[in-house]
């Protein structure tokens, strides 16, 4: 039976059991990850599985059950489970109805059959790759963590109002983090990656530029503190939004009053040069697919247009309780538990946010910050606070700029400041773009920053 055959068996139980309205995804998965521990592979693991999540709706009271075997007794059980915790629950007034029958996009570069077929010897070859690419840079670098990781993911969801979604996607990655040590230093963790959704490793590259982030760590000089313009790469940049600005636009947040976005739309919030979207259609999008996770089509999403802001994220429920429609923005799974898709109710994330790129060049944005820094990576943006931005975050690496060139490695550094005030101040963006998770952005020179040293 296809997994599309026994959703639809899941939600006409639950509807013969008394649902008004019911919904069943299948989401199945098979990833192949090999690990890399002090210079050597550590582990090699092959991992599959599989389940069915069941929704059951009785005069807006929500039931929910999931289980990992998928058999017609099982999921026959299963789908009572959820009617039984649907009469037991206590009424959502907020409640509205299941997403509507919609036309799926075309998304290209999301899936590779040669990663399907891929074997885990070949993983153990890639990291081989990575750790001699690194080692060969400098003897003082040392490989110290990474690995190789192969997903094959697939993901269905029917509900009653005839919606029957299908997602199927690959993905390669492969990373490393290195250190580096000399007679008077040791560099921080310095850490590269490429991850793709089709077949297209890069283990020499990865190997190589986490190398000589490494060994460039180790030309330690002075650190100025004060006002600076500061030059983030795509991790640094990344880091910061996922912890400010990136909650501050889902729907939920907003409705609940917790984002300073809230009643704003139209407003200039950000620097003239920033368009930020939500684009779950991007071809090669790591998060890219012709529907969420419950059965909306996925969308380009307008945030904000030249520094005018224009709208947020929505699943279906809160989009129903804001009077909005929904922008296919429902995912499941995570959370502290680290549960599977199958085995969580639809939450509002991120696909692909994209942050526009400029016309610079690196140069051009090197000597656009003329006396200042170069932030690659930054430790502590996840004590961030959402709803005011502020954040204060180590640097590390990060290098001193001076005269319009880049002089030497600094520690002991923090920036601290606000991010929906950094947006403001987004003074140049290069033209090349990097995707670091949900963020796709260029490297973005903010003109006034607060930089503080020990």
């Amino acid at each position: 039976m296809s997994h599309t055959e026994l959703c639809r068996k899941a939600v006409n139980t639950a509807v013969k059991l008394g649902a008004r309205e019911a919904e069943a995804l299948v989401a199945s998965g098979h990833s192949i990850s090999v690990e890399i521990e002090r210079g050597e592979i550590k582990t090699c693991t092959d991992l599959w599985d599989a389940g069915i999540g069941i929704r059951a709706l009785i005069d807006g009271k929500v039931g929910f059950a999931y289980t990992n075997v998928l058999t017609d007794e099982e999921v026959k059980r299963t789908a009572e489970q959820a009617v039984k915790a649907s009469k037991a629950s206590l009424k959502d007034k907020n409640w509205r109805r299941l997403p509507e029958r919609a036309t799926y996009p075309m998304v290209k570069d999301t899936y590779d059959k040669r990663l399907v077929e891929f074997a885990p010897e070949e993983a153990v070859t890639l990291c081989q790759r990575m750790i001699s690419s690194a080692s060969e840079v400098d003897k003082r670098v040392l490989p110290a963590f990474g690995g190789t990781e192969v997903n094959v993911q697939e993901m269905v969801c029917v509900n009653t109002n005839g919606v029957e979604g299908k997602n199927v996607g690959t993905s390669l990655g492969c990373s490393l983090g290195t250190m580096a040590r000399s007679e008077t230093q040791v560099s921080p963790v310095c850490f590269e990656f490429k991850v793709s959704r089709l077949y297209a490793p890069e283990p020499e590259w990865v190997g190589r530029e986490a190398a000589k982030l490494a060994v460039e760590s180790l030309n330690v000089g002075e650190a100025k503190e004060g006002k600076f313009p500061v030059l983030l790469n795509q991790h640094s940049l990344q880091s910061i939004l996922m912890f400010t600005f990136i909650p501050s636009i889902r729907g939920d947040m907003v409705s609940r009053g917790r984002s300073v976005f809230k009643n704003r739309i139209g407003e200039i919030v950000a620097h003239e040069n920033v368009s930020i979207y939500d684009d779950g259609t991007l071809p090669g999008g790591l998060n890219s697919g012709s529907t969420d996770m419950e059965g909306v089509p996925r969308q380009k999403t307008p945030i904000i247009e030249k520094g005018i802001l224009h709208g947020f994220l929505y699943d279906n429920y809160w989009a129903r309780i804001e009077g909005a429609k929904s922008t296919g923005n429902a995912s499941r799974g995570g959370g502290g538990l680290s549960l599977p898709p199958y085995g969580s109710v639809p939450a509002i994330s991120p696909t692909n946010v994209r942050l526009l790129g400029g016309t610079a060049s690196e140069e051009e944005l090197i000597s656009e910050v003329g006396n200042g820094y170069y932030v690659n990576s930054v430790q502590g943006a996840h004590q961030s606070n959402p709803e005011t931005g502020e954040f204060s975050v180590a640097l590390a690496p990060a290098w001193r700029i001076e005269k319009g060139e880049i002089t030497h490695a600094v520690k002991g550094v923090m920036i601290a400041g606000n991010a929906y005030e950094m947006i403001k101040k987004f003074s140049l963006l290069s033209k090349e773009t990097r995707q670091v998770g949900p963020l796709i952005a260029p490297q973005t020179v903010v003109s006034e920053m607060s930089v503080v040293t020990k």
